[in-house]
């Protein structure tokens, strides 16, 4: 299990107290108490030490089992066997010393190295019954444990995740004097106004059903624990897990916009591979297929592919998204390790599949190849925009050229789409991706955070920049509308504009 959890609630010592109960009554039982720091492993040590004492006196003493050996490292108990072995994650050999049957990791996104602390884990506890591994912690960020916490979150692996906020606490309420907590110690900035902070408090108080006292104690934490910095606030005692990971003053994309639109992802209505028959591009459904629907092409709507081949093979995924001109929303993703001609080929079948579609590839580095891949086989295919006296001209340069002009340009579309809610994202791992795209804080750079993947974000901002520059546009007056209309609302939505 993992549990993720402000700060001050009692986790540790309870999951303190689990383990002495277990070991203390059964035999050949090895068990782990692994923290970020020595100082804090000593803490956790003095929390058995302190349930043997309490025992040894209580009225059921008997219970109390005879110790053997007590020191820094070790709580043994004399002829049953079993043992507590207290360690630092620094010491990555100590997870691989035993066999251990219960593990508590304390704060966990703390440990300097968290891939070689589980994997050595990994192999001592054994796939039985009555093992247990409990790693808890507050966040630091979006580093490897973040990751281990979405996979647990998005089910993709047996870990357990726990979210436990810090409006759970009965002691995080503070009684009102006056009314609440004055807010002049709060730091307040361009994006998080007073104004905006008395709405959001509002949206706070409705979503989690907080009471005033809550509120109250809310303010003062901010300003006296927390420096007046509601970013420190949110990670140290954040409301959502999202906000949990939120590094002060990085995420580039909107919290709440990306909160709502979390609320709004799906799951695709189909997957599968596009084959050319008879001259009719069709979607096959295969359940490995690479090509998620969330949307199939509508007759009358008009649709953009937009193409990142990263670095083709390699650490970077390569990506493609299609998108919906007149609604702004995802209708289809690839991403993951595909070559150039791969790239190219699914390109190609998508823009032929939805409507004869532009396709809008990037042009930097293997883009290049790509475009003249693309642009043998298919026609419509995007050719770079310049500026000139205030007009935009086409060149004869194949592709979107994402450089230190397009680039803020794309970008700041895409996060005004998110914050004001005028786009659909859908898909999962594009939200997962917007929720790593952070400014760099040593180049000021808006891009993905060490590790992790941004290719469907520069799909998606590309998507924007280029339906800003071609809006939709109605359908001809020969079509009919009356089954233009009847199209929509097969695919249960209304007929309106999105802006």
């Amino acid at each position: 299990m993992w549990v993720l959890k402000a700060r001050q609630e009692g986790v540790s010592t309870l999951t303190e107290a689990i383990i002495y109960s277990i070991i203390s009554q059964t035999e050949n039982i090895n068990a782990l108490i692994m923290a970020d720091e020595k100082e804090h492993a000593s803490n956790l040590f003095e929390m058995s030490k302190l349930y043997q004492s309490e025992l040894e006196k209580h009225p059921n003493k008997h219970l109390a089992p005879t110790l053997k050996k007590s020191n820094e490292k070790k709580l043994e108990f004399e002829d049953m066997h079993s043992q507590v072995i207290i360690a630092t994650a620094d010491n990555t050999d100590a997870a691989r010393s035993h066999t251990f049957h219960i593990v508590h990791l304390s704060e966990a996104a703390f440990f300097r190295d968290f891939k070689g602390v589980m994997g050595g884990l990994s192999q001592s506890v054994p796939d039985l019954q009555n093992t247990i591994v409990i790693g808890e912690s507050t966040a630091d960020g979006m580093n490897e444990f973040y990751d281990e916490w979405v996979r647990a979150v998005q089910g993709k692996s047996d870990w357990i995740p726990m979210f436990i906020p810090w409006y759970w606490m009965d002691e995080y309420s503070k009684p009102l004097e006056n009314g609440l907590y004055s807010l002049e110690g709060v730091k307040f900035t361009s994006d998080m106004s007073k104004e905006i902070f008395i709405k959001d408090e509002s949206e706070l108080q409705h979503t989690h059903s907080l009471t005033e006292e809550q509120l109250n104690w809310r303010r003062y934490s901010i300003v006296n624990k927390c420096q007046g910095d509601i970013d420190i606030f949110n990670q140290e005692y954040p409301a959502t897990w999202q906000d949990a990971f939120v590094v002060s003053g990085s995420n580039f994309f909107d919290t709440k916009g990306l909160q709502r639109q979390e609320g709004m992802k799906q799951r695709p209505k189909d997957r599968g591979e596009i084959f050319e028959e008879q001259g009719k591009f069709i979607l096959r459904t295969l359940e490995e297929g690479r090509i998620k629907i969330y949307e199939k092409p509508l007759r009358y709507e008009q649709y953009m592919v937009t193409l990142d081949p990263s670095e083709a093979i390699g650490q970077d995924e390569a990506s493609i998204l299609v998108g919906n001109v007149r609604t702004n929303r995802t209708v289809s993703v690839v991403n993951g390790q595909y070559t150039v001609g791969e790239l190219a080929h699914m390109g190609t079948m998508l823009g032929n599949y939805y409507n004869k579609a532009l396709i809008i590839p990037e042009n930097n580095s293997y883009g290049h190849a790509l475009c003249q891949d693309i642009y043998k086989t298919y026609g419509n295919i995007y050719r770079r925009v310049r500026t000139s006296k205030g007009h935009m001209e086409k060149t004869e340069e194949l592709g979107f050229n994402t450089n230190v002009v397009t680039r803020p340009q794309m970008l700041s579309r895409m996060a005004e789409a998110i914050r004001l809610n005028s786009a659909l994202l859908l898909d999962k791992d594009l939200i997962d991706q917007c929720w790593t795209f952070v400014i760099n804080p040593k180049s000021l750079k808006a891009e993905a955070s060490t590790s992790k993947q941004d290719g469907l974000v520069i799909c998606f901002a590309i998507f924007q920049q280029v339906r800003a520059e071609r809006p939709y546009h109605a359908p001809m007056k020969d079509v009919k509308i009356g089954q233009f209309k009847h199209e929509l609302q097969t695919e249960n939505r209304n007929a309106g504009f999105s802006f």
